[in-house]
């Protein structure tokens, strides 16, 4: 069973790293007109990026919303590389359970901006989420809820 959690956790990174090189998200398209698509790389710069920029503090100003979506959209990335890197010091910590869940939630931000600027997931956000989700999740109840690795128990008076 160690070994399976493990497999998929590498096939997760696997992913993860594969969907930068994949056209991520895709705009809506108007009768006509050819839709713009950008690849997974793309975003994850743009997102991390715009909120430090002229264009986020104007975006801010006019759509808080949306100011916020980029911004928590842009951690993820980090976030995850974070935790993959707790996971592999060590896998009991409880903050590793923390980053589960926080990095599962911040993916609703990616779908407020995809509704506000007009866009579609595309194949590399959904293998890039599929990616982030499978590593993170891989390694969950790798240990029973509420025991201590052996380390960490106290000692005996």
């Amino acid at each position: 069973m160690k070994t399976v959690r493990w497999i998929l956790f590498l096939a997760g990174i696997a992913l993860f790293a594969f969907s930068f090189t994949l056209p991520a998200i895709r705009e809506t398209a108007k009768p006509g007109a050819t839709p713009n698509v950008m690849q997974g790389y793309d975003c994850a710069v743009t997102a991390l990026l715009v909120p430090w920029g002229k264009d986020g503090f104007t975006i801010m100003r006019s759509d808080p919303l949306s100011y916020f979506s980029i911004l928590l959209s842009g951690w993820i990335n980090p976030l995850f590389v974070l935790a993959v890197i707790f996971v592999l010091v060590r896998r009991a910590w409880r903050i590793n359970s923390a980053f589960r869940i926080v990095v599962s939630l911040l993916f609703i931000f990616c779908w407020v901006v995809f509704f506000k600027i007009h866009f579609r997931a595309y194949t590399g956000y959904w293998v890039w989420m599929a990616g982030v989700l499978l590593a993170l999740w891989s390694q969950a109840g790798s240990r029973k809820l509420g025991s201590l690795p052996e380390d960490e128990k106290p000692a005996m008076v």
